[in-house]
Order: C-alpha cells, then structure tokens, then sequence
C-alpha cells in the first residue's frame, strides 16, 4: 500500500498564508482596542498615551515653544532639556509664524488650548500622515484591497496612535528612511543620490538613522557612504546657524547628560531600549533592576549592540538586516521613548514583501511584529512593580518591551548558529540558468 503523498508549499503560498497571519491577527487586535474602549467608557485608551494632561502632544509643543528662543540651546533656559537637532528646531521656527505673537506669552502646557497652535498640529498630522500613506501605499507589493488594509492596521496601530499623542516628527524621518531603503540600490545614478540626501535628512531629524549606513558599507560603497556623512554633517550643522552658530551646537552637545538622564528618570514605563528590556525582564523573574551605573548592564548592552551589527552585516536576507539595523536604533541610543517604534515598520514591509523562503522562525518574528502594533488597551491593565520607580507600567509598554528584547535574541541565535562557510556579504544573484 503506497503511502500519500503529502504535497509541500510552494513559497507563494507561504507567503499568501503569512499575509494573512499578520492581516487577521492585528484586526482583530484592533477590534479589541475598540470594544474595550466602548466597554470602559473610553479609560482604556490610557494604556496607549503618554499622559492625561498637560504633557500630551509635547513632543511637537515643546520644540515648537523652545523654537522663538534666538538661542534654544543656551544653558540659561533654566529647566528646558532641549536635545532637538538644528533642523528639527529650524521647522518648528518656521512652524511659529503661522500662529499670533500673542500664544507665546502662555506657557507652552496651554497651547494645545489655542486655535492656532491645535490647528498647526492636526495640518501637521494629516499632512506628514497622507505623505507616510502615499508612499506605503506604492512600495507596498500587493493588490488594491491588501495596500489599503495595511495602510488601516498600520496608522491604527499602537505606535501610531502614541506618535499621534506625542506629537513626534519622527515620523518624518520614516518618510525619509523608507525613500532610502527602497532607493539606495537603484540603477539610477540621480536616484542613488537623492536616496543618500533622503537619509541625510531622516539624520538631521533623528541623529540615530546614521546606522543605516551599514547597508551601504556591506555593499562596499564607500564613495557613498563618504558622501552620506558628508550630506548629513552639512544638513546637522548648517541650520544652526539660524538658531545661534556653532555656539548652538556646543550647548546641544552638552545638553546630552541632562536629557539621557530625564529620560531614564521615568523608569522602564515609556522607553524600549536595551536598558528598559533588561529592567522589565528582571522585574518580570522577580529580581530588582540592575543600577543604571551598572557596569553588567553596559556589558549586556555593549555585546547585544554589537552582536546586532553584526547581523546587520553577515545576514543574507534583506529584511532581517533592516530590523537589525532598526532595533540598534530602537533600543541601543536609550535616550528615545516608545515613539521609535514605529521605525518598525521598514523591516515590516520588508518582512511581508519578502520572497525569501519562509522558515519556521520567520512566524514568530511576525507574531512579534503584531505584539508591538497591536493597540492592547484594556482597563485596569497597570502592572505595578516596586522597582519602577514609582511610574506605571502598562500593558503595550511591558509587553513591547519584551518583545524588542526577543527580536534581538532571535536575530543573534539565528546569527551565531548561521555557518559561517556559506555567509555572503551580498545579495546572491538569481540562477540564470534556471530560466
């Protein structure tokens, strides 16, 4: 009696059931968010913003206020933390006209009480957002109705819905890392140039995004990669001189203590670095968190960092050396809150865009990937631990936090356990012989 045979998945139906995996889990995801919300008479919306009050949408008021300085960074403004980049500060500057001198007598806790001000948000918003929609929608791969759903999940998803609380403008920076990731490789000359000033830009926006650099050293382009540090000295350093000259600069640079040090002084609740995953971790197995003065804990953030450029470097596939790439700016800088996040979505479009073969491996990347997007909001879901110093640790934030961690772990067991024989530091290039 002949066995039967049992027919093996082709890639394309792989793929087919990975979209929808990750489709169906996150509506649902999203379903829940507006259930409990319903439930809740709207409270458990908490568990995905910043704060209640005066503090919501500061990310954009705060610079938008420290902008009218004549010199922001000055250690005379006595209380102000401001570690906005030059270019960062020079658009709010640009931002301050469209609203009347009068606003800026007020402290800046009330300006979301302004027409004005609240106007220049909601039109930044839309606008930064319709441009985000725009270009996830034409490097998106699919068909009409899958681009659409994507767009949906992704601008109701948790790190959405916190950048939107926040008021970040890192969300331009995406903008400008997504023109980069799907453009630096391209036969155009013209094309690989303006890819390199789109990332020079996301760079003057968010320091951090320099890391993508790597994907032009592994391709040996160091004409490029000369020339993108180049672009972005020049984009860091010339709209200083608008806010005050190289005297700027210095005042930023030595603002650096003050403000890593107000970051950290909220505890593992809001960020999703290294040191937070550590800390969550710890408290999780019911030990106390290791001191911020821990040599252990640089040691641990020192070989996870480096392990994960590593990856970034020796991976053969494409999306998975953007998520490394990625988690070093997510989780190595620690002076960023949760709103890195939605830099998460680069390795994701990557990820289900991906022809690579499909491994086992790959569906728990994409179960992490629907952990940090989805927008758990359910009431009452504090998780209060003693070592927290006294911040509130909710549901996303925990959960995120963990996952970022396990994201790095899996990237460096799948790096460490690749045979180091058959590593190739390009993309290999497709048999012709096979068609």
């Amino acid at each position: 009696m002949k066995k039967p045979v049992t027919k093996k998945l082709t890639n394309l139906q792989k793929n087919k059931i990975t979209f929808c995996i990750f489709f169906i889990s996150l509506t649902l995801t999203q379903l829940v968010l507006y259930i409990s919300a319903i439930a809740s008479d709207g409270y458990s919306m908490h568990s995905l913003i910043f704060n209640y009050y005066n503090f919501s949408y500061m990310d954009f008021f705060d610079p938008f206020n420290n902008s009218m300085l004549k010199s922001p960074y000055a250690s005379s403004n006595i209380g102000e933390y401001t570690f906005y980049s030059p270019l960062y500060m020079l658009f709010f500057r640009f931002l301050t006209y469209f609203a009347k001198a009068e606003v800026y007598n007020y402290d800046k806790s009330y300006f979301i009480h302004f027409s004005e001000t609240s106007l220049i948000y909601v039109m930044f918003a839309a606008l930064t957002s319709a441009a985000l929609a725009i270009i996830l929608y034409n490097l998106k791969k699919g068909n009409t109705v899958s681009k659409v759903w994507f767009l949906f999940l992704c601008f109701l998803s948790a790190p959405m819905i916190y950048n939107y609380e926040r008021g970040n403008i890192i969300i331009l920076a995406l903008i400008f890392i997504f023109l980069f990731i799907f453009n630096y490789e391209s036969e155009k000359k013209y094309v690989r140039q303006l890819s390199l000033i789109s990332l020079a830009l996301a760079v003057a926006i968010k320091p951090y995004a320099i890391f993508f650099v790597i994907l032009l050293l592994r391709k040996k382009r160091f004409l490029d990669t000369a020339l993108e540090f180049l672009y972005s000295i020049a984009l860091y350093i010339i709209p200083s001189f608008f806010l005050g000259g190289f005297s700027a600069i210095k005042d930023m640079f030595e603002r650096i203590p003050d403000v890593i040090k107000l970051i950290q002084s909220g505890g593992a609740a809001y960020r999703s670095d290294i040191f937070s995953g550590l800390d969550i971790l710890s408290m999780s197995l019911g030990y106390n968190t290791l001191s911020d003065k821990s040599v252990a804990k640089y040691i641990i953030w020192a070989v996870l960092v480096i392990g994960l450029i590593v990856c970034a470097f020796i991976s053969k596939s494409k999306w998975k050396r953007a998520l490394a790439i990625t988690l070093i700016v997510i989780a190595g800088p620690f002076a960023e809150l949760q709103t890195s996040l939605i830099l998460l979505f680069v390795p994701l479009v990557l990820c289900l865009d991906s022809e690579d073969e499909r491994k086992a491996m790959d569906m728990v990347h994409l179960f992490l990937f629907v952990v940090v997007m989805a927008p758990l909001a359910i009431m009452d879901c504090i998780i209060n631990f003693e070592q927290n110093k006294g911040y509130e640790l909710y549901l996303h934030s925990y959960i995120s936090s963990i996952a970022i961690m396990l994201f790095i772990f899996m990237l460096l067991i799948e790096t460490v356990t690749m045979p180091l024989a058959g590593i190739e530091l390009n993309d290999p290039k497709p048999d012709s012989s096979k068609h």
